[in-house]
């Protein structure tokens, strides 16, 4: 399954980790986008446009701060969103 996955901090960068493991195709994101680019020696694809990193997923995850993180992210880019 290709996934989507904002927010790869410590805890994400785990989780993105998994996914991998699991065989899913992951895009990451995050707004330092080093640690999103940190993961890509592990398969994962970087992008620095959050619109890009949800372009064709079948899903969206998210390890961020807060609800007002979450809707700083997503607020711009809901429409990109696929339902």
């Amino acid at each position: 399954m290709k996934i989507a996955y904002f927010g790869t901090g410590l805890l994400g960068a785990g989780f993105v980790r998994h996914l991998l493991e699991l065989g899913h195709e992951v895009n990451v994101w995050n707004r330092s986008a080093a640690k999103a680019s940190a993961l890509e020696k592990d398969g994962a694809k970087a992008f620095a446009d959050p619109v890009e990193a949800v372009r064709g997923v079948a899903q969206l995850h998210l390890t961020l701060a807060d609800d007002a993180s979450v809707d700083a992210v997503l607020e711009p880019i809901a429409d990109a969103i696929t339902p």
